[in-house]
């Protein structure tokens, strides 16, 4: 695996299923904190938790970004561990692109990429778990 730093004149394209899922994931957690911003109850926007009765993997999004903005990292943290990350990680991301006019870029082969993938799933899966303990 290799990483480096790239000089580019634009940000990189995702697969348009990966902006379209991230994009409909921003707006549900967008109206979640219009929705708590106004005072208004908690709206239960998680269909997964709706049909099955149990929190799904990104449960808590949306007090996790509330969190966020009222600075309450340790909170954030506690409500959805790779969310808060996630969030953490892109908005560094993005700070770096935009300060520097550089992205980081790696390059991995078939084995490592296969490698990261069960890194990913096991994070997930972990996750998943820490929040099934720990909410409602």
């Amino acid at each position: 695996m290799r990483f480096h730093w790239e000089r580019s004149s634009r940000l990189p394209r995702p697969p348009w299923w990966a902006a379209a899922l991230v994009g409909c994931w921003l707006l549900l957690v967008l109206g979640g904190v219009l929705v708590e911003r106004r005072g208004a109850p908690s709206v239960e926007t998680c269909l997964f938790h709706r049909l099955s009765g149990h929190p799904c993997p990104t449960c808590g999004s949306t007090r996790v970004v509330l969190a966020f903005t009222r600075g309450d990292w340790t909170g954030a943290l506690r409500l959805n561990p790779l969310v808060a990350l996630g969030l953490g990680l892109v908005f560094l991301w993005l700070l770096t692109r935009l300060a520097t006019g550089r992205t980081l870029h790696m390059t991995a082969s078939l084995r490592e990429r296969g490698a990261l993938l069960a890194v990913g799933v096991t994070l997930l899966l972990a996750n998943w778990i820490w929040v099934l303990q720990t909410q409602p």
